[in-house]
């Protein structure tokens, strides 16, 4: 399974163009297999590729929360700042 790496930084644009590769790779990935005949396959291949699925799928999964908490985290440093400015 590719590393995409989506998790190692707290950067909203970096996070953001991350997701749009994965998505793009995970619509790639389902046209070839919707082409290829998975029945045809050595069963150590077919579970390989039922596993990367699911990892994909888990990926994009908690990389929508991951972008969620993120711009979670922005709105909360924002609304801090304003805080301060007016405390000061």
């Amino acid at each position: 399974m590719k590393d995409f790496g989506l998790f190692a930084e707290r950067d909203i644009p970096r996070a953001e163009r991350i997701m749009h590769e994965m998505e793009r790779y995970a619509d790639r990935r389902e046209r070839f297999l919707n082409a290829i005949d998975l029945d045809e396959l050595d069963r150590a291949a077919a579970f390989a590729i039922l596993r990367d699925d699911d990892d994909l799928a888990e990926t994009l999964a908690f990389g929508h929360l991951y972008l969620a908490h993120l711009y979670n985290l922005e709105a909360q440093r924002a609304d801090i700042a304003a805080n301060l400015a007016m405390a000061a």
